[in-house]
């Protein structure tokens, strides 16, 4: 089966109790961000890096679990029998300037979580060389995370809905295919089609 994310409202929970300044969205991009890169953390230090991440002094074990539960959920996702990914977004009825603005937070995420997991690698493997599709799709990525979507950051309807589910539809495949081309021998078992670029 499938597997599912925990809610995005109760991660918001988290944070509001936390009094963390940032969106659960940014905190999930940057697990994927490490996870298309096999990074293996203890739980200990993917803890701490998570309170940097958030700027909080500590989080205590009632507020870590639904936050570790929200990594092993993604972590899942890539590493199934079929490779998927699902972005934790605000639900469709939040405002569609709020859900753009979060899928930038996610992207600003990945592209954080990517780079620290980049200089480790690089540390452990030595300088690291990425594929044409990989570097377009990081530049991408980059690019969303400062404009959001363009022009539609406030504009709800059917045409800035259909943008945006196209968007997340993009980025959902083509993150699938940076872990896919930069992970599958270390993390993936058997055989596993690469996605399809969308452009």
């Amino acid at each position: 089966m499938p597997v599912e994310l925990p809610d995005h409202d109760d991660i918001a929970n988290v944070f509001v109790e936390l009094a963390a300044l940032y969106p659960p969205s940014e905190l999930h991009g940057f697990y994927v961000g490490q996870q298309v890169l096999g990074a293996k953390l203890e739980e200990a230090g993917l803890r701490q890096q998570v309170e940097q991440l958030l700027d909080v002094e500590s989080i205590g074990p009632d507020h870590w679990q639904p936050l570790l539960e929200l990594n092993k959920a993604s972590a899942g996702q890539l590493a199934g029998e079929i490779s998927e990914l699902t972005l934790l977004l605000p639900d469709v009825d939040i405002d569609l300037g709020q859900r753009v603005a979060a899928v930038g937070s996610w992207c600003q995420g990945f592209l954080t979580g990517f780079a620290m997991a980049g200089k480790q690698r690089q540390a452990s493997e030595g300088q690291q060389q990425y594929s044409s599709t990989v570097a377009e799709i990081l530049s991408d990525i980059a690019a969303i995370s400062q404009a959001g979507l363009d022009g539609q950051e406030g504009e709800d309807g059917e045409e800035g809905e259909a943008q945006f589910r196209e968007l997340v539809g993009y980025l959902e495949m083509a993150v699938v295919t940076v872990f896919v081309e930069c992970c599958s021998q270390e993390v993936l078992k058997g055989d596993h089609p690469t996605p399809k670029q969308v452009h």
